[in-house]
């Protein structure tokens, strides 16, 4: 047995990788999730000699993508691609299906992004302060949209409205695009998305930003304000998209998987790939990643239990 147990170590570390890696996708393709996994994806597969095989496993707010990898042995083979609905899931699910911070381990973080209040252009709102002070004149009137219930633009509207103590009201969408189009379409006068899938709305001015989740304004959006220059110092909603590994996944294989990702996250052409999107590659090392999710958790779960907020 103890020989058996040392044969599957040796596997894990010394000669990792000896066959394609499954990188699990928890989302469907050709979203902002997508992209980002295909574009690191492939660059491993060329700096390890090993193929990355890309695998979407979407359904249930990405619970279904995500309790698949749980399950799966701990050898670094199966590696999930997730984003902060990771850590929301769980606190808002009656039964995720897993656990954030049991089931597994950090292994590297491969970009980030903010969020960004957008509305109608012919709309009445040409900047956060317009928002402000119409909401504080009509409490509970004005509605925005987002990707759903515990999506990370709705924890990032819902933090908004808590440090700004604004009465809006959620209109929970079942795809993020859909909300953005009744904006475009003025049937909703306001959404919180996510910067990588509007970039091409706000470019052809179809979309106008008011403000942007991010402590500093951001390199793609340079034109764009922040909540903090708003009034609000100190705020930040980052939506960020990282690799996971199940728990009990070897150090090595952990450290193995970081420092390749990070080297594909630092290739010229891949950082500009990804900025295209209007995300920015973070290569940090595992510990830094687990640092943030911890962090993270702790104060979603706070928000959370503040706002009420449970899906069935």
């Amino acid at each position: 047995m103890v020989a058996g147990l040392a044969g599957v170590a040796t596997a894990q570390t010394g000669e990792y990788p000896t066959k394609p890696i499954q990188f699990v996708i928890c989302y469907a393709p050709g979203g902002g999730l997508d992209v980002v996994g295909r574009i690191v994806a492939e660059r491993v597969t060329r700096n390890l000699g090993r193929q990355v095989v890309v695998e979407n496993r979407p359904g249930a707010g990405g619970n279904i993508g995500t309790v698949y990898v749980a399950k799966a042995p701990a050898d670094g083979y199966t590696l999930l691609e997730t984003t902060n609905s990771h850590n929301i899931n769980p606190l808002i699910y009656k039964n995720a299906g897993y656990d954030a911070r049991k089931d597994f381990v950090a292994v590297a973080q491969l970009t980030e992004a903010p969020s960004v209040i957008v509305a109608n252009p012919q709309g009445p709102f040409g900047s956060v302060q317009d928002l402000i002070a119409a909401a504080r004149a009509a409490p509970g009137k004005i509605v925005y949209g987002s990707a759903g219930n515990g999506s990370p633009t709705n924890i990032a509207m819902e933090m908004f409205k808590s440090v700004a103590s604004l009465d809006i009201t959620h209109v929970p969408y079942k795809s993020a695009a859909q909300s953005h189009v009744d904006v475009m379409g003025g049937q909703s006068p306001l959404a919180m998305a996510a910067l990588p899938a509007i970039m091409t709305h706000l470019q052809s001015g179809a979309l106008r930003a008011l403000a942007v989740t991010s402590e500093k304004r951001w390199p793609t959006v340079k034109d764009v304000p922040t909540i903090v220059e708003a009034g609000y110092p100190g705020f930040s909603h980052m939506t960020w998209i990282g690799v996971l590994a199940p728990t009990g996944t070897a150090a090595s294989v952990v450290a193995r998987l970081n420092k390749e990702i990070g080297t594909a996250l630092s290739d010229t052409d891949v950082r500009e790939r990804i900025a295209r999107t209007g995300a920015e590659p973070t290569p940090r090392s595992a510990a830094e990643f687990e640092s943030m999710l911890k962090a993270e958790f702790e104060a979603t779960g706070k928000l959370i239990a503040r706002i009420g907020l449970k899906v069935d």
